[in-house]
């Protein structure tokens, strides 16, 4: 029997017993476990998602019977009917999301990726999956080298340091292109040897393994993944209207808002909006929680992100404030977040505000 087969058969086994899907998308159906409510946005996040990284790989995104599923299962479930190693927080099979996560793009760009190579298949879910609802920003740095070879030659997933292999996979997009990669991706060996992923370059790329890897490490080793990561989402999100020199909101932050996504990890909410720097300078950024507004408790801090959209090329711009902050800001597209959590419902506000004098009174 395959392992094809036999995860073919496990899955027909626990259809029966899987949740209903109860939220219906363009691209894709959500089914949860008893008690797990996502967010308010989470079905338009992965519509849109899917359609922006079909778009980007030039295929079709399902629709109708066709479309994509996604269980979010309490740990029960997921273990009793799902087909994933229990190690794993998720794994896409069939079509199919099963994930202990509510939200998960990396899984949804393996939805629409064709490698069976670990390495090769891991590192591009990684470079496109995006930012998810990270406040640290890639923090604290990594200490030491990466290791490619020592993930590379890795058979299963637990050998591969995803990392490592979203920040190769990146620099392979980036020096040949998303379509001589594509091209690549069926071609890699499942069982990885040196020698057959070698030929795969040399055929589709043009060069060797061994030139790839050391060309990496001299010029790319040290690019976070908030640079080298897509940020199809981050980045292709409806931006904020200014003048360029002022804008303010007051709004609500709650699991129930259409734009609310997650829970992230345990209960972390994330707005995500873009907003367009117009010239370089500084600029006054602040988030205050409305404490005399009607709001459910836990009282917790709201966080603003502001992250770049340029790539390795560029420094990497990430800004975390929990009040108010003077920062540098280049000329360019920027996703500007706001973080809760789902066990609160607050008011906030917040602003941008461009600083002509900054000379100290």
């Amino acid at each position: 029997m395959t392992a094809r087969l036999l995860t073919l058969l496990l899955v027909l086994l626990a259809c029966d017993r899987l949740p209903e899907p109860h939220l219906e998308g363009q691209h894709i159906r959500l089914g949860a476990s008893p008690g797990h409510e996502p967010c308010a946005g989470n079905l338009a996040h992965m519509d849109r998602f899917i359609s922006l990284l079909a778009a980007e790989l030039g295929v079709t995104p399902p629709t109708g019977d066709d479309r994509f599923t996604f269980y979010w299962l309490d740990q029960d479930d997921f273990l009793d009917l799902s087909p994933c190693p229990r190690e794993v927080t998720a794994c896409a099979v069939f079509g199919t999301v099963y994930s202990r996560a509510a939200m998960l793009d990396h899984e949804l760009v393996h939805l629409l990726d064709y490698g069976t190579a670990t390495f090769f298949g891991e590192g591009f879910a990684v470079a496109y999956e995006g930012l998810g609802a990270d406040v640290m920003g890639g923090l604290p740095p990594r200490v030491g080298r990466r290791d490619i070879w020592g993930s590379l030659l890795s058979v299963l997933w637990f050998g591969v340091d995803y990392d490592d292999a979203g920040a190769f996979v990146a620099y392979l997009l980036d020096r040949h292109g998303l379509a001589k990669f594509q091209a690549a991706l069926p071609r890699f060996p499942m069982l990885a040897s040196r020698a057959g992923i070698d030929r795969v370059f040399r055929e589709q790329f043009g060069v060797s393994l061994e030139d790839s890897v050391a060309d990496f490490m001299d010029g790319r080793e040290a690019c976070p993944h908030i640079a080298y990561d897509r940020k199809l989402m981050e980045c292709d999100v409806p931006r904020i209207a200014w003048d360029g020199r002022h804008h303010a909101e007051y709004r609500r932050l709650a699991a129930d808002e259409p734009d609310a996504v997650g829970p992230f990890g345990a209960s972390d909410l994330m707005v995500l909006r873009g907003i367009d720097i117009p010239e370089d300078g500084t600029y006054d950024l602040d988030i205050i929680a409305d404490l005399r507004a009607d709001s459910r408790p836990p009282y917790t801090r709201p966080t603003l992100t502001l992250v770049g959209c340029g790539g390795c090329d560029d420094e990497p711009v990430f800004h975390a404030i929990t009040g108010r902050q003077r920062v540098e800001l280049r000329a360019g597209r920027h996703a500007l977040r706001l973080h809760s959590s789902t066990a609160a419902d607050i008011r906030v506000a917040w602003s941008i505000t461009r600083v002509d004098d900054t000379k100290p009174r």
